[in-house]
């Protein structure tokens, strides 16, 4: 398939899980389509496990907003890019654009003391990024900003509150910033959505070179009119539970193999599997026992899920390299 890549698109790679949060594509529906429809080419290393490359980046992208747009997965899956980006320019139900990223270094202004210190630390490594201001202190970033005329500006929270959406949006008249990166810590489920909402791309932290430029080389000029494609970019993880990839007896039966090699590794695993599926079961049975508490233990009960899924692919990376599986 022709994948319409340029020449330096393996110059950054991403993990899976920033490109889940790059594209709004879950990672078991990333893998899903991957598996079944060979939506972009799979590459594995030993240390990363599966990679991806902007390309792939934008083409999932792009593969995302058809599918928002009701198109079915497997009517688009195996179009080239170049296909793609005909299919968006002409379903008339997208007033969206089929081109996602700035082809041009843009102009950021950022603040915040870990962040700054990375960004000036790193130009030389973030091509698409022209920093024209790196403040420490809130008070001079947000009295200079108007003067910087950035494209984006990057922020730094360890939380996000309430008034943090109307700092935003002073920030964003202010400055005429197309957009903002907002690296965050904690914060609760509705400010982040009126965070997106305003124009913002929200990053979980610690958040990775790579994930925080192409985050600044998200073009979205048209924020007030596209709400959703900032959601896109989320790291929430869905409101879906991963199912199990391995019965009860394949668990037992795998460690029972897995003791016929010397690392330990897939017994730890299959233990820590074990666990969290024990703490899932728990969880859902908690949400229904009390309701006063419903929504902290459907939401542990969703994290734990997820986390037992992430355990249960190493699992399958480990057992396939030590030749546990046939």
């Amino acid at each position: 398939m022709t994948r319409n890549a340029p020449p330096d698109d393996d110059t950054h790679t991403y993990r899976i899980g920033a490109v889940a949060r790059l594209t709004g594509i879950s990672v078991d529906r990333l893998r899903a389509w991957e598996r079944r429809y060979g939506v972009v080419e799979t590459r594995r290393t030993e240390a990363l496990g599966r990679i991806y490359n902007r390309a792939d980046v934008e083409r999932l992208t792009m593969i995302k907003q058809l599918v928002d747009l009701g198109n079915a997965i497997s009517s688009v899956a195996n179009l080239t890019d170049e296909q793609l980006r005909e299919r968006l320019q002409q379903d008339s139900r997208s007033s969206q654009r089929s081109d996602h990223f700035a082809t041009h270094p843009v102009r950021v202004a950022a603040y915040g003391e870990s962040l700054t210190s990375m960004l000036q630390a790193s130009l030389d490594r973030l091509p698409g990024i022209q920093l024209a201001g790196a403040y420490q202190h809130f008070d001079s970033f947000q009295r200079q900003l108007t003067s910087l005329a950035p494209e984006v500006i990057v922020m730094e929270y360890a939380g996000v509150y309430p008034d943090t959406v109307d700092e935003l949006g002073e920030l964003l008249d202010a400055s005429g910033a197309r957009h903002a990166v907002l690296v965050c810590g904690f914060g609760r489920h509705d400010v982040f959505k009126a965070l997106r909402e305003r124009g913002a791309v929200i990053l979980r932290s610690p958040v990775s070179l790579e994930e925080l430029e192409l985050a600044c080389l998200y073009d979205r000029t048209d924020r007030d009119e596209e709400p959703q494609t900032a959601t896109n970019l989320s790291s929430d993880l869905g409101e879906g539970i991963p199912p199990r990839r391995f019965r009860d007896e394949e668990l037992v039966q795998l460690a029972s193999v897995s003791r016929s090699v010397e690392c330990e590794c897939p017994e730890h695993l299959i233990t820590l599997i074990g666990s969290l599926t024990a703490f899932e079961a728990y969880s859902a049975n908690c949400k229904h026992r009390n309701p006063d508490d419903a929504a902290l233990h459907a939401y542990l009960h969703r994290i734990s899920a997820h986390a037992r899924a992430l355990i249960e692919e190493a699992l399958e990376n480990v057992a396939e390299m030590e030749g546990l599986t046939d």
